[in-house]
């Protein structure tokens, strides 16, 4: 089931190229499109698509328009990366300069709409309506989620509660979105579809918590991108908001928080901010987040009868996100 996943997967990044085709050789916007196309991510959403739809009835016969929706959910992720980099003013993108950087905003802007429009076009002619409504929803879910974390910027108030709803919207609508969109394409039953989607939104906010984690624990070489971002934008996630549980977190770095709200902070300052979100157990806390999703999860896989293997390629999917 592997080999034939990484099979249809190549079918995938066909389609890839035909949707984000254009005619725009030798600009700038041109140039950010052939770049976004031949990025070698690990395309969990399409995987997971595809794996979802291993499990319905009519997923060989459905397989072009699977890899096509496959293609669009990618190259939805693509161009919210493009949009993302824009707003969040970022330098680089997976260890490498961000194209807003390289190449200025009004290109990146262009790049990102254009493929955005690309992804439309062909669900039209493809008349994949229903799929198409989805994937707009899940847009749509994607936008309310990054303007209501904007809303909590600098607020050291946030509370868990808040902090997942948003992260619902912003990272997981789009990995719950392929789930669904897979399993109903190939034909799967109402009951295994919304388990499957559950799985698709729980993975999403799996991934984003682990994000969360590699901001404060990480550097740009192993990450690929700049290390406590998220804080020094006022962006506080979970490994901050659950250290702040503690009142005596709470008086080591609300001052800091404060100032945080109008000027740059020192390096020593955010090393301080790191050293006491991590000694009032913020990470180690996020990483049990990250297993109780995963423990979800594996309750709603563990009766997919005689699908041994893509329960297997499931849990190597969730392993990559608990470590």
């Amino acid at each position: 089931m592997k080999s034939l996943c990484n099979n249809w997967i190549e079918q995938v990044k066909y389609y890839m190229q035909l949707i984000g085709a254009h005619s725009m050789q030798g600009t700038e916007v041109g140039e950010i499109l052939d770049n976004s196309l031949n990025l070698s991510g690990k395309m969990l959403r399409a995987k997971l698509l595809l794996l979802c739809s291993f499990l319905g009835p009519n997923w060989k016969e459905k397989k072009e328009t699977l890899c096509k929706l496959a293609a669009m959910v990618e190259l939805t992720h693509l161009a919210s990366l493009i949009h993302d980099d824009i707003v969040d003013d970022s330098p680089y993108r997976r260890g490498k300069e961000s194209i807003q950087n390289k190449y200025g905003k009004n290109a990146a802007v262009y790049a990102g709409d254009f493929l955005m429009a690309r992804i439309y076009y062909y669900e039209a002619i493809e008349h994949l309506n229903e799929s198409a409504a989805l994937l707009s929803k899940a847009v749509q879910s994607m936008c309310v989620g990054e303007i209501s974390q904007g809303l909590f910027r600098y607020n050291e108030q946030i509370t868990p509660e808040q902090y997942f709803k948003n992260i619902e919207g912003k990272t997981a609508a789009l990995f719950e979105t392929a789930c669904y969109i897979g399993a109903k394409e190939a034909g799967c039953n109402d009951m295994l579809t919304e388990k499957l989607a559950l799985f698709g939104k729980n993975i999403g906010l799996m991934f984003q918590v682990k994000d969360d984690i590699l901001d404060f624990i990480s550097n740009l070489n192993t990450s690929g991108k700049e290390p406590y971002q998220d804080f020094k934008n006022g962006i506080y996630t979970f490994p901050i908001i659950i250290a702040l549980k503690n009142l005596e977190c709470q008086k080591l770095l609300y001052p800091i928080m404060e100032k945080n709200k109008i000027q740059t902070l020192s390096e020593k300052e955010v090393k301080q901010v790191v050293d006491t979100v991590i000694k009032f157990n913020g990470i180690e806390k996020s990483y049990q987040q990250i297993e109780r999703l995963a423990s979800i999860n594996l309750e709603l896989i563990k009766n997919l009868e005689n699908n041994s293997e893509i329960i297997a390629l499931f849990f190597y999917i969730m392993k990559g996100l608990e470590e």
